[in-house]
């Protein structure tokens, strides 16, 4: 009875342990076949089938069906041994080949199967899928790979340290910057190449990352292997255990040694410029687009009594145009120059010549402006007396040329008189002769009254062709003298500018009277106007007389300086100011014995029409 009972007991237990193994088999995610000595199929698991694609019917057909061409003699050499000698093998990585054609990698266990006498009779092989692991194992070697790249190939210093901040690595960018060799920064100790007055900020630094676990930030001085100092901006990253323990530190550092001598010049030069700036005559202000005034310098309330240069002291007729060149700064993004007269604290008024640079932003927006301020008011009385003197110059050397021409009137009138003394009616075409003659000289007349008197500066639209007409007229005697011939070519269009136009005939006078003394008989003198495309009109003034050697040209224009026996070297001085006031240039080109060609250039009025 007992020995069935035991029976009994030890089937149940026998089936117990028979459903328990099937129910592991059956359960687990790893692939587990049992094949015979011959190497067919005998079972395989749901997870089997599930990792491989491959049926337990497939393998009955195929036994090798999952396993790659290229690796099915190296399978049957592997389970060799385990079929004839009992031997077990473990961790096998090798590939397999899924039923949609796509390989797993995998890692087998494989084991002898033997009956109760001992005897084997097949293999179970367990495999564990570790595709995935093989890929994050492929992306962290090239990873790693690429970091090493970037460790061993950045012009940064990057550096490791232990908990107690001994050296671990540091990359070969240190011979470049410091001139050590890794294995000599390396073997040298923590604060050996530190600067000594940045020890203790470092020792600090430290502590600080200790307590609060955080990247921290620090400018430090290295000595170079030459003796010299390095700068370096450090950032110091704390590498946290998984109990938040610091074990190493990471340390990624600049070379700023050029940027920290650049910003030694620039404080420098900052301070050189502030000196100039603070004892400059010149009135210095930064100003932004609003008006408002960041920086002045102290020579404002020295001269002008004021701490800046305020708008509502500007003279009432050079407001306008302040405000207009002011706008065209900003809207051309071009430095200005701007004349106008302002008032002092004691009711006086002086010249002030503004210059305006623009300062723009990376993005192109203009944030504020210099301006650079200078009294110009001795300058401009002297310019007003060398314009007198420029009259009076011209006027006397007029003054032989109008006094024959006066005089030929005269005989003519006086000729005429006595002829028609007996019989003026009857002779009417003498009456008219000279009323002609005398229309003649009240014109010459006229114009020299005109150039002889100063007249007060008056700028108003004017024909551009009637001032020219009227030079013409009053030097055309001269002209006839020397056999001389000017000709004109205007156009069919009437040009208009403003200008104060006295200036403008004294202008045109010098410029005429000056190709007369340089041209021979027979020669001739052209007067162009054309228009340009950006509302501006060329004047263009051009002799075929002796011309200008290339050596004396760029000395035009300097003050008393001619070529001229009785010139006094400030005609084209004078003119070249004029024209500047009026927003011109002037430009001339000549050769010798070819000719002069001077050449003005001048905005003209939104007025000009066509006739």
């Amino acid at each position: 009875m007992e020995i069935d009972t035991l029976r009994t007991n030890q089937s149940k237990e026998h089936i117990h342990m028979k459903e328990l193994l099937k129910s592991l088999v059956e359960t687990t995610t790893n692939a587990i076949s049992i094949r015979d000595m011959h190497g067919n199929i005998l079972l395989v698991n749901s997870a089997f089938e599930k990792i491989y694609g491959w049926t337990y019917e497939d393998l009955l057909n195929d036994p090798y069906c999952l396993v790659p061409e290229n690796l099915i003699n190296e399978t049957k050499e592997i389970f060799h041994p385990i079929k004839s000698f009992g031997k077990k093998i473990s961790g096998y990585e090798t590939v397999r080949e899924r039923k949609d054609g796509t390989l797993v990698q995998v890692i087998l266990t494989a084991s002898p199967i033997r009956d109760t006498e001992g005897n084997i009779f097949g293999t179970a092989v367990i495999a564990r899928d570790i595709t995935d692991r093989k890929k994050a194992e492929e992306a962290l070697r090239e990873s790693e790979a690429r970091y090493r790249i970037l460790v061993e190939n950045t012009n940064d210093i990057i550096s490791t340290y232990d908990s107690n901040m001994k050296k671990i690595f540091v990359s070969p960018s240190i011979e470049l910057h410091l001139g050590y060799t890794q294995y000599e920064y390396l073997q040298a100790g923590t604060f050996d190449f530190i600067h000594p007055d940045d020890v203790k900020t470092i020792v600090d630094l430290r502590q600080s990352i200790t307590i609060h676990k955080k990247n921290v930030q620090i400018e430090v001085r290295l000595k170079h292997k030459n003796g010299s100092w390095v700068y370096l901006e450090s950032r110091c990253v704390p590498i946290l255990s998984e109990n938040s323990e610091i074990e190493s530190y990471l340390i990624v550092s600049r070379n700023i040694t050029e940027r920290k001598q650049s910003e030694k010049a620039l404080r420098k030069s900052e301070e050189q410029y502030r000196f100039i700036a603070e004892n400059t005559a010149d009135f210095i202000s930064v100003i932004d687009k609003n008006g408002d005034v960041s920086y002045s310098s102290p020579s404002h309330l020295k001269k002008l009594g004021t701490d800046r240069i305020y708008f509502e002291k500007i003279h009432p007729d050079y407001a306008s145009l302040v405000c207009e060149r002011f706008s065209y700064m900003l809207q051309s993004k071009t430095p200005i120059i701007c004349e106008y007269r302002y008032k002092l604290e004691n009711g006086n008024w002086i010249y002030l010549e503004s210059r305006g640079i623009p300062f723009f932003s990376t993005d192109g927006e203009c944030q504020y402006f210099f301006n650079v301020t200078r009294d110009i008011t001795e300058r401009k009385q002297t310019e007003d007396l060398l314009r007198r003197t420029e009259k009076l110059s011209v006027i006397g050397e007029l003054a032989a040329s109008i006094a024959h021409e006066i005089r030929n009137p005269l005989t003519t009138i006086k000729g005429f008189i006595q002829l028609l003394q007996p019989e003026v009616s009857e002779n009417s075409a003498f009456t008219d002769i000279m009323l002609s003659e005398l229309d003649r000289i009240n014109f010459i007349m006229g114009e020299l009254l005109v150039l002889a008197k100063p007249q007060n500066l008056h700028v108003k639209p004017i024909l551009l062709h009637s001032i020219i007409d009227n030079v013409e007229k009053l030097l055309k005697a001269e002209a006839n003298l020397k056999n001389i011939e000017i000709i004109k070519e205007f156009g069919n269009t009437s040009i208009v500018i403003n200008c104060e136009e006295n200036q403008f005939k004294q202008v045109f006078i010098n410029i005429i009277k000056n190709s007369l003394d340089a041209t021979s008989a027979n020669g001739e003198i052209r007067i162009q106007t054309k228009l340009l495309s950006d509302n501006q009109v060329l004047i263009r003034f051009s002799d075929n007389g002796c011309g200008i050697s290339k050596e004396l040209l760029p000395r035009l224009g300097e003050p008393f300086y001619t070529t001229k026996e009785k010139g006094t070297g400030l005609g084209l001085l004078v003119s070249n100011k004029i024209i500047k006031d009026h927003q011109g240039s002037i430009n001339i080109t000549s050769e010798i014995n070819k000719g002069t060609v001077v050449d003005i250039t001048l905005p003209i009025s939104i007025r000009a029409s066509h006739e």
